[in-house]
């Protein structure tokens, strides 16, 4: 009798089982984060995610990409430059997803998320409605609105039942300048981290939130790996769909790098200054190359912030030195006037005090610009003593 109770008990644990299961999978949705290992070109050099739904009730298997644009718009660069460039969420096969990225041997790691079937179910409503002509496109922004930031709204902020924001994946001081040139670095694409350094404004300079940190695909990846919901683990199963064989970029040659670059051009510009008197025609010459290249450079990143809808532009403090007055500046060497001495004595002493407040909050100024900060500050100083 004992036996056959047993027997009974554990038939009915094994039908329980069984029937609770159906209730979880009840909705015939399979969802999955898609995460894609860096490329080598700039496009691709910070990963890229996308979202996979397996509908085993209707027999598709879909991807949707928040990362797409059109290249062949006629103003694509115009549109790009003045971040008014629409990207769109687009449908793909995922056997077609998958043959980009073994041709271009980048890894795709797959995290199916463990959910209640009503939020598959939103999910899925929601992607069919952001797929309509109407409401696919928005406007792209490198670090509050991307293919990343998209879907983690759609993981962390829709669920009726909340997935619970995970643990920090950053160090508390993390900024987004931080992690940015944790690509680039490892990229070894030097120039490109100082244009993104000249362009981005002081907000890429102040740590990080938990939801911050994750507008890149990898952070996001290890955000889904950590966070948990009322069910248990937000990640259900961790598969790797397609191994990484990227190979290791070739360091660039120091004589290539912006700072051997930058700092030889100062040099030679700061030369006609050691030169005898009879040097002084050379130096007024090389005094309005730098005023120029500086001043026009000023007047660019004046333009980004104000002339275009880029949110991570604004607020840029390389416009200290990259001052847009120096063009006028420039054409009053021959006669440089009071206030123009008076503004110039300052300003030598501010780019000195800014050169300091760099090297104790390391990364708002990149390095590579300290030569050329450091000439201006020598000639604006001797110009503002000429009489």
């Amino acid at each position: 009798m004992k036996r056959l109770l047993i027997i009974l008990v554990a038939l009915f644990s094994i039908s329980y089982s069984s029937t609770s299961q159906t209730e979880l999978d009840s909705s015939k949705l399979r969802i999955s984060l898609l995460t894609c290992t860096p490329g080598a070109e700039l496009y691709s050099v910070f990963g890229h995610n996308a979202l996979r739904i397996v509908d085993s009730s209707a027999g598709t298997d879909i991807v949707y990409n928040f990362g797409t644009f059109d290249f062949n718009d006629p103003d694509f660069y115009t549109k790009f430059v003045r971040g008014k460039l629409l990207y769109f969420v687009s449908q793909v096969a995922y056997p077609d997803f998958l043959f980009e990225y073994q041709y271009f041997k980048r890894g795709v790691t797959e995290q199916v998320l463990q959910l209640p079937p009503d939020e598959k179910k939103k999910i899925q409503s929601d992607l069919f409605e952001n797929v309509r002509e109407e409401n696919r496109y928005y406007k792209y922004d490198f670090l509050y609105d991307n293919c990343s930031t998209r879907l983690r709204d759609i993981i962390f902020k829709r669920f009726t039942s909340k997935a619970f924001d995970p643990p920090p994946i950053v160090e508390s001081s993390t900024t987004f300048r931080d992690h940015l040139h944790s690509y680039l670095d490892r990229a070894e694409m030097d120039w490109t981290a100082l244009g993104i350094d000249l362009l981005l404004g002081v907000g890429a300079d102040f740590p990080m939130s938990v939801s911050e940190s994750m507008f890149l695909p990898d952070y996001l990846f290890k955000g889904v790996a950590l966070a948990r919901t009322p069910l248990g683990k937000l990640e259900q199963e961790q598969i790797i769909a397609v191994s990484d064989a990227q190979p290791t970029p070739e360091k660039n040659p120091f004589y290539a790098s912006p700072l051997f670059v930058i700092g030889l051009f100062s040099l030679l510009l700061l030369l006609p200054s050691l030169l005898p008197s009879k040097g002084k025609g050379l130096q007024v010459f090389c005094d309005r190359i730098l005023l120029i290249v500086t001043g026009v450079l000023g007047i660019f990143l004046l333009f980004m912030w104000f002339g275009t809808d880029h949110q991570s532009f604004s607020k840029n403090i390389n416009l200290v030195w990259a001052f847009p007055l120096n063009i006028y500046i420039a054409f009053r060497l021959d006669d440089v006037q009071n206030w123009i001495k008076k503004l110039l004595r300052i300003w030598s002493v501010l780019l000195v005090v800014l050169i300091a407040v760099s090297l104790v909050y390391a990364g708002i100024i990149n390095t590579a610009l300290y030569p050329l900060m450091f000439l201006l500050s020598y000639r604006y100083w001797l110009l503002s003593k000429n009489n």
